[in-house]
């Protein structure tokens, strides 16, 4: 029960010690006269505690009163919904379901509805929940301090008014509004009834745009970014470092002897190769760090603010990692190695071609120095024309002498598995033969 207001304590002790001091002077007449200085003292003590029972409960309640906030006091506000009354709601809604539609981010519609749709319906705690695609996201929560860490409508008391989102006779989330303090108005209701298959649709649509949005930037085999969008991404970092004044290194990758693996063990082995090569970039490269499928058997990273130090140290990990990689198909364990080529983009260049034609030329460089090694190529910044800086060392030593011949060139009884094929190649000339011996595949 409420409390009743301060001006009300007040009248009601008056007119209660009043009425004590009337019955008390009409007892008096019909006392003997030597028990009414006893009688009046007694009505005399009883009349000084109700007045201080009275003086305290005003005080307590004069204190009560300033400590409650200034929204407990004042009557909860009507929503929009509510002021506007039955004529305007359904413009109020529509007005919100056209920003929903216009809408075709995931972010920026997820911010609309949290920023937008609590306010117009006059609450201040909403729950709105959604599961598309496997994906839980939590759009807008309660935003009160005291609220419990856990999930509102499932383990937490109260009550909540739950409206489900639907997409194509799919439930695709909820919406929970709590009621355990103020119930919804009708125009809430029929808001929230009207909106719900509205969200639901506008987060399926969503979803999907960013799914479409996903393949066209995401390479489907390596999980980097496909070239178109990894040479926009590199134009952009181009600028910034202008801007910024630093430096940006730029690492161009090939896959040693790639080709043998499609021709021996097929391409959906080839797949599988590049599945996990592709894996170990992404883990061994910064978040920041630009890494795309370049084509076929060909990866671009690119570090922003780096130069050239740190340029060879990542290339170095990267083609020791690489090295170190196994894809284990069918009967066999396949590692291979990488070429590396490696550039600098100074500060203030932004011509995008010529940045990878330093860093092709690199690669090219370090293929044609037996693969296996990491070669650069550095921009002369007075004539504009292309330096080869030192060969960099070996990401790892290569334990075999190169002054002792090739054993698998002959037939003896200790000849390996994987050295079968080999057998009647025309020599060392032939390509293909050096391009599957480089090709470390060994049984199970």
């Amino acid at each position: 029960m409420d409390p009743a207001p301060p001006s009300v304590a007040p009248t009601a002790g008056a007119i209660a010690i009043i009425t004590l001091l009337l019955l008390s002077a009409a007892a008096l007449v019909s006392i003997p006269a030597n028990l009414s200085q006893w009688y009046l003292a007694i009505i005399a003590v009883a009349t000084l505690v109700a007045a201080a029972v009275l003086i305290a409960g005003v005080r307590a309640r004069r204190r009560a009163t300033a400590d409650t906030p200034e929204s407990a006091v004042k009557p909860p506000q009507a929503s929009p919904l509510e002021q506007d009354g039955d004529a305007s709601w359904q413009q109020r809604v529509l007005a919100f379901a056209v920003d929903l539609r216009g809408t075709l981010s995931t972010a920026e519609l997820h911010e609309a509805i949290a920023k937008k749709l609590p306010p117009m319906l006059g609450v201040d705690q909403l729950w709105i929940e959604s599961n598309i695609g496997g994906r839980r996201k939590v759009i807008a929560a309660p935003i009160a301090a005291d609220s419990p860490p856990v999930h509102p409508m499932m383990e937490a008391p109260g009550e909540w008014a739950t409206f489900p989102l639907r997409s194509a006779d799919t439930i695709v989330g909820v919406i929970g509004v709590p009621v355990t303090h103020r119930p919804l108005s009708p125009a809430a209701k029929r808001a929230l009834a009207s909106l719900a298959p509205l969200l639901g649709d506008s987060l399926q649509t969503a979803h999907t745009i960013g799914q479409l949005r996903e393949l066209s930037t995401i390479d489907s085999v390596t999980g980097c970014a496909t070239r178109a969008d990894g040479l926009e991404r590199l134009r952009a970092e181009l600028k910034r470092a202008h801007r910024a004044s630093q430096q940006v290194a730029v690492l161009m990758l090939d896959l040693d002897y790639f080709k043998s693996i499609n021709d021996r063990y097929g391409h959906q082995c080839g797949d599988s190769v590049l599945a996990a090569i592709g894996h170990t970039i992404m883990q061994t490269l910064r978040v920041s760090d630009l890494r795309c499928r370049w084509g076929g058997e060909e990866f671009l990273v690119a570090l922003p603010e780096s130069g050239l130090d740190q340029a060879k140290r990542v290339a170095v990990t990267l083609a020791r990692r690489i090295a170190g990689t196994v894809t284990e198909y069918d009967s066999a364990r396949i590692q291979l190695t990488t070429s590396v080529g490696i550039t600098i983009a100074l500060p203030g260049e932004e011509d995008l071609d010529a940045v990878l034609s330093r860093a092709d030329a690199a690669l090219y460089r370090a293929k044609a120095d037996g693969r296996n090694c990491i070669r650069v190529v550095l921009a002369n910044p007075d004539d504009g024309s292309m330096t080869l800086a030192p060969p960099a060392p070996l990401p790892f030593r290569d334990r075999r002498n190169p002054d002792q011949p090739d054993r698998r060139q002959h037939r003896s009884p200790g000849r390996r598995v994987t050295d079968l094929a080999h057998a009647g190649r025309r020599g060392p000339t032939d390509v293909s033969g050096a391009d599957e011996a480089r090709v470390r595949a060994t049984p199970v």
